[in-house]
This record gives structure tokens, sequence and C-alpha cells, in this order.
């Protein structure tokens, strides 16, 4: 398939502009006649599939509202077909708007709505299309949307918590480095001549601590540089070829003091959410689970959900399997016992998520709270420092300047 540029005419005598996905420019003069357009020019832009075009950023807030305009257009009964055309329209991220198109395609060509989505995993994930898939068989695809809204909307609600806790530190920390390396590369080499055209020869140990830092970096910056890098990029393809090397990193990750069970706990809270999901979609409980636990990005979490679906087939409850992974709060399983018991399960799994977010980010504000004071007095120490090996010496000889 071909992405077309073109330029067309309305009713009005306006000019328009947009993209689209297919085949010819045939396609494309019969596309915008049914939307009562005239075809001026037509540019393909690259003749290649959909999958060497090149996939911008699709934000969060994109995929929220094609699930809204999809629910609202399922419930008056429009095509599917018609429904995405016409989200396609209003859509101005031209990746998005080409993945769109060419999922229109596929239906028409007939495939279901769920296997042209899998088609673009980058954008629509396992979940996304496991509920979709789930869905047509039942004849209950507004509700599907409906689920994935708010399964999108939590994600975004979390990952902007996240940003929103991270950002001074992040801030405080950039200030520190941007002092320290400005110290270093403009004013310590400097200073030293300077000091030495005076006939300075007892340094304090301050700004001979600074000199040796600067000297150090400004001489052996390259290797270090180039070995941090060797260093990640090993760390890197280490953890794409070994899966066992990937589970070592992962586990010593929860091991960080404060940082390491927050990320644990976030990771927990995303797999209830998306168990909670598959749930609400009637799908079975054990193929729910291994769905869920699919999606877990943690190999080590992963191995050791692996033995919960073996559990549930010898008969043991979901609470039971769940226990016996050693990995989960003993509130979050009376939570999912409690489920068992009065058969709404999938209702107390969303509330159990939500619970654990709300728990996680408090401990995280809590640790930044501790971070932030920190940061602070690690600059001001800094700030010192640097007062002690630059100002200190110039005023102590002060007496050598020709006043």
């Amino acid at each position: 398939m071909t992405l077309f540029r073109y330029r067309a005419l309305n009713n009005e005598g306006h000019y328009q502009t947009g993209d689209w996905f297919g085949m010819s420019s045939k396609e494309l003069y019969s596309h915008l006649q049914k939307q009562n357009l005239q075809l001026i020019s037509a540019k393909a832009v690259r003749k290649k599939p959909w999958h060497s075009f090149p996939i911008f950023y699709i934000n969060s807030q994109e995929l929220i509202d094609f699930c809204v305009h999809m629910e609202q257009l399922d419930k008056v009964k429009m095509s599917l077909t018609e429904s995405i055309l016409l989200f396609a329209s209003t859509v101005k991220n031209r990746s998005f708007k080409a993945i769109l198109f060419d999922i229109h395609q596929s239906i028409t060509k007939g495939f279901l709505l769920s296997e042209a989505c899998s088609i673009h995993p980058k954008i629509f994930d396992s979940i996304f299309v496991q509920c979709l898939n789930v869905a047509e068989k039942t004849g209950t695809l507004n509700q599907a949307f409906n689920h994935l809204q708010k399964h999108l909307s939590w994600k975004k609600e979390q990952q902007t918590k996240l940003k929103q806790s991270l950002r001074y530190p992040l801030i405080l920390a950039s200030i520190l480095l941007l002092l320290m390396a400005f110290m270093i590369v403009f004013v310590t080499p400097h200073l030293e001549d300077y000091l030495e055209i005076l006939g300075v020869k007892e340094k304090p140990l301050a700004l001979k601590a600074l000199i040796f830092l600067g000297s150090m970096v400004r001489e052996q910056g390259t290797i270090m540089f180039l070995m941090l890098f060797a260093l990640s990029s090993s760390y890197y393809i280490f953890r794409k070829i070994s899966l066992s090397f990937q589970k070592v990193t992962q586990r010593l990750l929860f091991l960080i003091p404060g940082w390491g069970s927050i990320k644990k706990d976030l990771l927990i809270g995303n797999f209830f959410q998306t168990f909670s999901i598959l749930l609400n979609q009637k799908l079975d409980l054990l193929l729910s689970l291994e769905k869920a636990i699919d999606t877990i990005p943690n190999q080590f979490l992963k191995e050791k959900l692996s033995s919960a679906p073996s559990s549930i087939r010898q008969g043991f409850f979901l609470s039971d399997a769940l226990r016996e992974t050693t990995i989960f709060s003993p509130f979050a399983l009376r939570l999912i016992q409690l489920g068992e018991e009065s058969g709404s399960l999938g209702y107390l799994l969303d509330q159990t998520a939500k619970i654990q977010l709300r728990n996680t980010l408090k401990r995280l504000h809590s640790l930044l709270a501790w971070t932030e004071p920190v940061l602070i007095t690690i600059i001001g120490i800094v700030m010192m420092w640097i007062v002690a090996a630059t100002v200190v010496p110039l005023y102590d000889n002060l007496a050598l300047f020709d006043l």
C-alpha cells in the first residue's frame, strides 16, 4: 500500500489537504468523491508497505480518543469502516492517520478489527488486541472500547503522576551536573594559570581536589565516556540476547532500597489492571491470567507467576495460587479471595490495582521528599567547595595586587 498526500476542493470552493493510504490514485479519487471532494493533485509519498512508514510518537491520549470515538459510534450502529474513516479525518498525527487508513483497508479486505490492529503491535499491544478479539466473538465492541479507554486513562494518570514526582529531583540533579561541568571545563584551568602568575605556591586542599578532578576529566574524559558507552551497550545487548541475564538484572533492580520495591509494586498494579480488563471482557479465568502474565515486562516477575496457571489447573483457587508466588501483599490476596467468594473478581482486581497505585505513589512521594533536601544539601556542599577552592585563595593573596 502507498501513502498519498492529496489536495482537493470542497463544494464551497475551499482547498483541503490530507493523507490517505491506498493502492492507487483511482481509489483515492473514489474515496474523495464519497466525501464530496474533488481531487486536484495527489503525490505518492512512499511506495512501500506500511511498516516502512516512520512511526513517530503516538501518545496515549490519541489512543484514548480513538477508543471513545469507536465506543460512541458503535452504540449508534455505525459500521467499523465508516467509524475509522471518520476518526482518521480528525487526526493530525500523520503516522496515526496512516495506520488508521491501513486498518480500514484491512477490514475492507475481510480482516477482523482485532486482526487489523495486530498488524501494528507498536501501537496496539496484546491486551488491546485480545479485548477486541473477545468482544468480536461476544458482540460487545462498545464495552471493550470502554474498558480499554479506562485502562489507557489509568495508565496515563499513572505516568503523569510519576513524571510530576520525578521532575523536581531531576532538575536539581541536572543543575548539580551542569555546575560541576562548568567549573571543571571553564573555571578551573584559568584559575590554576592565574594563581601561578601570582606566584601562589601553597594551594588549599579544596583547590587541589578541584584541579585534580578537572585535569582527570579533561585528560581521561574521552576514555571514561567510551568505557561508559561500552558498558551501556554491553548491558543493552546482553539484555536482548540473554534471558537469564535479564532476569538477574531485573531481580537486582528490586533490591535497590526504596526504589526497588516501588518499581515492583507498580508492575504488580499494572498486572492487576490488565487481569481485571480481561476478566471484565468475560474471558476465561485461566486464559485471562496467562494473557496478563504475558504482558508483564519484567522477566523475573513473569517467572515467579508462571506457576500460578498450573496450580489453578490442579484445582487451587486463584488466591491460593497467587499466594504461593510470595510476591503479593496479604491485603491484595484478601481482596482477590473476597472477589472469588462474591463473584466480582474483575471489579475487585480493578480496585486492588487502584489501591496499589495510590499507596505506591504515596511511598514514592515520601521517598522523593527526602531526595529533594539531600540534593539541595549536595548542591550547597559543592558550592562551599567551589568557594573554598576559588574565592579563598584569591582573598588570601589580595596583598599581591598592585592597588
